[in-house]
């Protein structure tokens, strides 16, 4: 198994000038709990060269309604935008309304060991890996925020434009 990188050598890598190799191209990638899951995922240009060791991942849920007998649950849109070094998610942004995440205890950190609710939280690789996040205020409620305001913070380049993954499915969109 790869080693855990230490958090100076995230920090470095996270400076670092990074671009995805491939143009934006949404594949579906189906789920056992919800339907509608697409993906893109794309290797990452370090300066020129291509790096075996980083990943660019995003997944997008379409927004759907579940029907159960005479009930209707609307399942919300979500979003998960990340950067991987090796096998290690070492930076990440999510979006899903549904969901909680209990914080691993990390001396020093405001949200050590509490349980983050908001809509909107990032991964910031700490000793204890990827299980520390801090909530993001006000919630990023778009894929495209999402990954400019990614973009921005690890530093990457997308070769080409943005391609929402229903582009072409949906007349409210571009």
């Amino acid at each position: 198994m790869d080693p855990k990188p230490s958090c100076e050598d995230v920090k470095a890598f996270m400076a670092l000038k990074k671009a995805i190799v491939r143009e934006m191209e949404w594949v579906p990638s189906p789920s056992k709990k919800s339907a509608g899951w697409a993906k893109f995922e794309s290797r990452c240009y370090l300066g020129s060269e291509i790096s075996e060791e980083v990943d660019f991942r995003a997944q997008f849920r379409r927004r759907t309604i579940k029907r159960r007998g005479a009930a209707e649950i609307e399942i919300p849109e979500a979003f998960y935008v990340s950067i991987w070094l090796r096998n290690y998610r070492t930076y990440g942004i999510d979006t899903n309304p549904d969901q909680t995440h209990t914080n691993a205890i990390v001396a020093g950190l405001p949200y050590s060991g509490t349980v983050i609710t908001s809509h909107t939280h990032e991964h910031i690789w700490t000793v204890a890996g990827a299980n520390y996040v801090e909530p993001i205020e006000p919630p990023i409620l778009e894929l495209h925020d999402a990954i400019a305001k990614f973009c921005e913070r690890v530093n990457l380049y997308l070769n080409g434009p943005f391609l929402h993954p229903l582009k072409g499915q949906n007349e409210q969109l571009l």
